[in-house]
């Protein structure tokens, strides 16, 4: 056997002095992965937040690029990892290392900025070190949408310029569909009522899908072709639910009292973990309750969030679920990710929902299932730039995992089976 190397001895204490000096994330991850001994001695980032933070105070300047870092928040550092195209540009979605950056509703002409507006990908680590002019950017098709922003951006892993699967909320009621050598974006109108809109994706690599949820809870499916030139289908989430058969009505999916708080929760997000399919409703007014049917009162407290998992063999089909077997989950404009503390993430705290307050500066938020009250992230104060703005979580590799995994990996191979990423942080 070969003795071990020299500078696996490193003390733990020393490795992390000398890992203060490592100012880009890419290089502090790549000293993790030097041995075994220092991996167990530096902290994976987790959890990061993505802070956007202006370099000129003139935001008509041409050299105005907001610049983007990732603020490891139990350590409370920060590292830089690009500047964006452009003055007011904004990061509209993140997984796996990589930012969807939407630069089209803040573009003033080329008098103002020297890069046309556009949607474009961006992986600010590909060049090393994180430096500006090295990152590896994917300027996407124009998506042409009345100049209406986009709220967020889903697309699959580890995209390229040669091969790439995006997905845009670009309306209140429509999805944007791209891909590698299409010549458009195809927009899809999902059938939700006038009072319903769109509000959060997740993308399902390896079933081909999108999952999309509404502000009122219902959760519609877009289906990705596997053959280059067929049309994605949007539908339902399911036709058919247990009890005889009986049909899916999104009216009839919840249980009270959470029929009710489905209409008066003002957040909404969608993950899937374990093989399940999970919503994430969290109350963004002041306290209420109200009746329920056989009597008594339900509330929720303001900021109180709720967990809810999708179940086909029951109707109602969605329940609230007091825990996620010591997992957490990490939703907002990023992919939503979920991770085991005792494994993955030390800093981490189980059974917990880690959310962005975009109701006021954005604050990084901590729910806590068990105790069922939601607080400022206990390093955030300290570690976030009061000049810089939170946007989002940030991964250099997201935990992806099929809806379908569990239920169908025995019996599953060759070109239909599921992804599942191990984080390699």
């Amino acid at each position: 056997m070969a003795p071990p190397a020299p500078w696996a001895s490193i003390p733990p204490e020393l490795l992390l002095l000398i890992s203060g000096g490592l100012t880009h994330l890419e290089s502090y991850s790549s000293a993790r992965g030097v041995c075994t001994a220092w991996r167990a001695a530096l902290p994976p980032p987790i959890p990061s937040l993505l802070t956007v933070s202006a370099d000129d105070p003139d935001p008509h300047h041409y050299c105005h690029r907001p610049r983007v870092s990732a603020v490891f928040l139990p350590a409370r550092r920060s590292f830089p990892l690009a500047a964006l195209r452009g003055g007011g540009s904004r990061c509209v979605g993140s997984s796996n290392g990589w930012l969807a950056v939407d630069s089209r509703p803040y573009y003033q002409g080329p008098a103002y900025y020297p890069y046309p507006p556009e949607i474009y990908l961006v992986n600010p680590l590909s060049g090393g070190g994180g430096g500006e002019g090295k990152e590896v950017v994917v300027p996407l098709l124009p998506l042409r949408n009345d100049g209406k922003p986009v709220p967020k951006i889903v697309f699959a892993p580890r995209p390229t310029p040669e091969d790439y699967v995006m997905v845009a909320i670009c309306d209140l009621r429509r999805l944007a569909y791209t891909k590698t050598r299409d010549m458009k974006w195809m927009i899809f109108d999902v059938p939700i009522g006038e009072r319903d809109r769109l509000v959060d994706l997740a993308f399902d690599a390896g079933a081909g899908r999108v999952y999309c949820v509404t502000l009122l809870g219902d959760v519609h499916v877009l289906h990705i072709p596997r053959r280059q030139r067929r049309r994605p289908v949007v539908e339902p989430l399911a036709e058919r639910v247990a009890g005889g058969g009986l049909p899916y009505d999104p009216a009839a999916a919840y249980a009270p009292p959470y029929d009710t708080a489905s209409k008066l929760t003002g957040a909404k997000h969608v993950f899937f973990f374990g093989g399940d399919l999970y919503q994430v409703w969290r109350n963004t007014t002041s306290a209420v309750s109200w009746a329920m049917p056989g009597g008594g009162r339900f509330g929720m407290a303001k900021d109180e969030v709720f967990v809810l998992q999708y179940d086909p063999e029951r109707q109602p089909c969605w329940d609230a679920v007091k825990d996620l077997g010591g997992c957490s989950v990490f939703v907002g404009k990023n992919q939503p990710v979920v991770l085991r503390p005792e494994e993955d993430a030390p800093a981490v705290r189980p059974n917990c929902v880690y959310w962005i307050n975009e109701q006021s500066a954005k604050e990084p938020m901590v729910f806590d299932m068990a105790t069922g009250i939601s607080t400022l992230h206990h390093s955030a104060d300290k570690a976030l730039n009061p000049k810089s703005t939170p946007v989002c979580w940030y991964f250099l590799d997201d935990k992806i995992t099929s809806v379908e995994e569990n239920k169908r990996k025995q019996s599953i191979s060759g070109e239909d089976c599921e992804i599942s990423q191990k984080c390699v942080l």
